[in-house]
């Protein structure tokens, strides 16, 4: 007589559970009581997780899988698989869903909270006064919002650690006094609703550009950046190189490193061997030890790959990802590149080179997309996720619309509509085996004209603010 499946002992039943697919295993536990307690047991899904999601390199937490409750593992594996299918698929279909986020003002910017379970987006609108506004990612509702008075935002950095206490800090000008807040979501009892409380303030003109943890890094328009730790008051100075010419040398984004961080400018990227932080006065100027300049373009996101399995704490240096959106000088030019460079670690003959912070310059480009332009590009964010995929915003074609605007009465006949194109893409790399970029869609916007972006990789998530204050959630 042939054993049947349930009456298999829980050893061999868990290395048959191991070999399924997530669709597979999702229907054999529908065939009994048995199978269906065995296969929510931790150790099964913590089994899928490494073996089908993370080798795989499909996006997933960097969280550890034990530390996640089986019904929340479980959930975030489902969502990882189907995610990991979208990509590899030849075209992927995004679930479109959208509000109403500020009264006819544009939305200026719109970013998601990495921690708190990802459960959280918030938006930054300006009205008589400028205003942050939380919204709950799953019921597109408002949350709660902060609007301090006679208050005007100058920028705002989301925490890029999912364990911190403090999710934003936003510099602003209140009473002709330039400060900067660092803001926590908090509840004042389990079952109430979620606010901004301002745990730490100071005052300085430098906008915050990231954050990660209890460190916070500041810029100016100019060469200035400092990394501070709020919690500690220590900090460090960087000065980048003066770029002749440049009257304005803004700051887009700083990148912490393994040993190493990088600070992105309008034109350029500086390398700056990890600074020790010092108490006031710090009297210590800290210079880039390499820098690397893309010449004219439209924007630049470095991404940070996750770590691989054979260095999972990440100690030996990752190779980081450059996407560079290119400018021509040409007016008349109808297309421009959408460029990926590689920066890899420097390798040394022996086994100190784990402790070496310095990267390879200059990057090496490893592929390009050519894609058509004839519009104002107005949402010049774009963003780069660490596992390769990548959203951006392609103007509308003013060839199909003409120079007339639509408000003008003067003319008889209407004027064609050209209109805003996300575009989702996948770079080689294992959500995408060919060696070339893969375009895996366009959403196009019928609507209003977007005015910034993110992107969420591990959700599949884009979200979208636009210039008559609604927001367009895109689901993969």
């Amino acid at each position: 007589m042939r054993p049947s499946l349930d009456s298999l002992d829980d050893d061999t039943l868990l290395g048959v559970f191991s070999a399924l697919t997530v669709p597979d295993l999702l229907n054999l536990r529908q065939t009994c009581r048995r199978l269906l307690v065995f296969s929510r047991q931790q150790i099964v899904w913590q089994n899928i997780a490494s073996s089908q999601i993370l080798q795989w390199g499909i996006p997933f937490s960097k969280k550890p899988i034990s530390s996640f409750s089986v019904r929340d593992l479980e959930d975030r594996v489902r969502r990882a698989y189907h995610l990991g299918n979208a990509w590899k698929a030849p075209s992927i279909i995004f679930r479109a869903s959208g509000f109403a986020a500020s009264r006819g003002g544009p939305v200026q910017g719109i970013h998601f909270i990495p921690g708190y379970d990802r459960r959280w987006f918030v938006t930054v609108s300006q009205g008589i006064w400028s205003m942050i506004t939380l919204w709950d990612r799953g019921t597109l509702t408002q949350v709660t919002s902060w609007s301090p008075k006679k208050a005007v935002f100058s920028a705002l950095a989301v925490n890029t650690s999912e364990d911190s206490e403090a999710a934003l800090a936003v510099s602003l000008y209140q009473f002709d006094s330039a400060v900067i807040e660092i803001l926590a979501i908090t509840s004042t009892a389990p079952d109430s609703s979620p606010h901004f409380e301002c745990i730490a303030r100071f005052k300085t003109l430098r906008r915050p550009i990231a954050m990660r943890g209890s460190l916070l890094a500041l810029a100016d328009d100019e060469a200035e950046t400092v990394i501070w730790n709020w919690k500690t008051q220590e900090y460090a100075v960087m000065q980048s190189p003066v770029d002749a010419g440049l009257r304005r040398n803004q700051c887009t984004q700083v990148v912490f490193a393994y040993k190493t961080i990088l600070v992105v400018r309008a034109r350029s990227v500086h390398a700056f061997a990890e600074p020790q932080l010092a108490p006031h006065p710090n009297t210590c100027t800290h210079h880039p030890y390499a820098k690397s300049t893309f010449g004219w373009v439209d924007g630049i996101f470095v991404a940070v790959p996750p770590s691989s399995p054979e260095d999972p704490s990440g100690m030996k240096g990752q190779q980081l990802s450059i996407l560079v959106r290119t400018k021509s000088d040409d007016p008349w030019s109808s297309t421009f590149k959408i460029q990926l460079w590689t920066l890899s670690p420097m390798i040394a003959s022996n086994d100190t080179a784990v402790d070496r912070p310095h990267y390879d310059f200059p990057p090496s480009m490893t592929t390009e997309i050519i894609t058509p332009r004839r519009g104002a590009l107005r949402c010049t964010d774009m963003v780069l996720g660490p596992y390769g995929t990548a959203v951006w915003v392609q103007p509308g074609d003013y060839s199909i619309a003409g120079l007339i605007s639509s408000n003008v009465h003067l003319q008889p006949m209407p004027v064609p509509q050209s209109h805003d194109t996300l575009v989702a893409a996948a770079f080689p790399g294992l959500l995408n085996a060919q060696s070339e970029p893969q375009v895996k869609s366009s959403w196009k916007n019928y609507g209003e004209n977007w005015t910034c972006l993110d992107y969420d990789e591990e959700r599949g998530c884009v979200a979208l603010g636009s210039n008559v204050g609604a927001v367009t959630i895109l689901d993969i």
